[in-house]
This record gives structure tokens, C-alpha cells and sequence, in this order.
């Protein structure tokens, strides 16, 4: 059983992890659906890597630019990006922690989410001369980033929505959104490595289940990725909102 549900947690995560619908708010409520009661983390670190990989290959000629153009506008402006999630994350960090598997919690993220992705489509709408990237947006953009530390409060869905409520080009909002999102996870990932006692937790898994999962996580996330990229330039987020309305009132009634 344990088998499938690792495949099945890494087709979630890859999907879901660049959709504006929170992967880590669905992972929490399919491990609660399937009764799992072993710790996932191991397993979840490796997928974040797996969905890593994915967004790197994906922009890899924006990437390879901005390696070899250290002192490059949009490498400032990533910085200036990531500071305040890595100021949120120090202070308030553990107060969130303990909600992380609440399903409550998620469910309540997922309507904040769909709050959000409505006000962008509006806004948007109304918006008729956008503008570039600045440093002005790309600071909000970065304070969502921070808050969507909340359990089931879609990462890429809060930059993605504070980009456009702040009248930013919808392609730009959309790329910056999914860059600067590789900074964080590779934090993420680096601390669980050394901080956390995941090690503790490997030896339980089937590691052809992680491989097979692994596998799905990067090419679902590819695909996820793709699929974003044909989303914004219809800039149609009622599908999201109605889908986010949906399953964070049934987890938040039934769950």
C-alpha cells in the first residue's frame, strides 16, 4: 500500500507545485484520506528536489543567463524577492510549523488562495496598461511568498495574485513567480538535510516507490509548468478559484 501511495503523493506534488492550488495543502489531506501515519518527510524533500529539478530545466536559458550575469537587474530583484521569506520563515517560522498537518488549517488556506486568484483576475481585467517588474512589486510579490508559510495557502498562487493585483505584466508576474520560487525550495530542502531528522525516516520506504515517484513529481511538475504558461496568457483563474472553493469547503465541513 505504502507503494502507491508514494506514487501517488509524487504525482500530486509535481501537478500541483506550480498551479496557483497549494501542493503541500493537498499532500496534507491525501495523507489524512489514506490514514498514513509514518512520517512523509524523507519523502517530501525528495520531491520538492525532484520539482527543483524541473523548474530549472524549464527556465534553464533564463538561469544560465542570470549565472552568468551575477549583477543582473533580475538577480536583484530575486533578492530583494527572498529576504522577506527568509525573515518570516526565522520568526514566525515555528508558530506555523505546528498547523502545517492540520486539515482545518489547509482548508482555510485554500479559500484564502481562491480569495486571492479572484481579486487578480479582476484586477487584471481592469488593468490596461500593465506594468514591468520593479522593485516595488517584486517586494510584494516576496511578502506573499513569506506568507504563504500558511498551511494550504498556495505559494505560486499568492505571488502569481499580488503580481497582477499590483498591475504587473501578467507573463513577468507568472515567470518571476516560478524563479523565485527556486531560492526557497532549495533552502528548504538544504535545511531538512542538515537540521531535521528525515535520515530516520528512509529506512522505512520502498526506494523503488521513491525513484517511481520521484520520476512522476518531475514530470508532472513539467507539465504543470506548461500548463500555467498556457493559463496566463488567457488569464482565466475562475478554474482554479472554483476548484480551490470547492475542495477548502468540503476539507474544512467533512475533514
Amino acid at each position: 500500500m505504502l507503494f502507491w501511495i508514494a506514487i501517488i503523493l509524487g504525482i500530486i506534488q509535481g501537478f500541483t507545485e506550480f498551479l496557483p492550488i497549494s501542493s503541500s495543502g493537498h499532500l496534507v489531506i491525501l495523507e489524512y484520506i489514506f490514514g498514513v501515519s509514518m512520517d512523509f518527510t524523507f519523502l517530501n524533500v525528495l520531491l520538492h528536489i525532484a520539482t527543483l529539478i524541473a523548474v530549472i530545466y524549464y527556465y534553464r536559458k533564463k538561469i544560465l543567463y542570470l549565472i552568468t550575469h551575477p549583477f543582473c537587474t533580475m538577480n536583484k530583484y530575486l533578492l530583494v524577492a527572498t529576504i522577506p521569506a527568509i525573515i518570516f520563515v526565522l520568526f514566525f517560522g515555528s508558530i506555523f510549523t505546528q498547523y502545517m498537518s492540520s486539515t482545518l488549517f489547509v482548508g482555510i488556506g485554500f479559500l484564502i488562495t481562491a480569495i486571492l486568484l479572484s481579486f487578480a483576475q479582476v484586477m487584471t481585467k481592469k488593468n490596461k496598461v500593465p506594468d514591468m517588474l520593479n522593485y516595488k512589486n517584486v517586494l510584494v510579490m516576496g511578502v506573499g511568498q513569506a506568507f504563504a508559510v500558511f498551511p494550504g495557502l498556495s505559494r505560486s498562487g499568492t505571488t502569481l495574485s499580488v503580481g497582477l493585483i499590483m498591475g504587473t505584466e501578467k507573463q513577468s508576474a507568472l515567470d518571476f513567480s516560478f524563479l523565485m520560487s527556486i531560492p526557497i525550495i532549495l533552502a528548504s530542502i538544504v535545511y531538512e538535510l542538515i537540521f531535521s531528522d528525515i535520515w530516520v525516516s528512509a529506512i522505512d520506504f520502498d526506494w523503488w516507490a521513491i525513484l517511481i515517484a520521484c520520476i512522476s513529481a518531475l514530470f508532472t511538475a513539467l507539465l504543470g509548468l506548461h500548463l500555467m504558461q498556457k493559463v496566463i496568457r488567457k488569464i482565466n483563474l475562475w478554474y482554479f478559484v472554483g476548484y480551490l472553493i470547492i475542495i477548502g469547503l468540503l476539507v474544512v465541513i467533512f475533514l
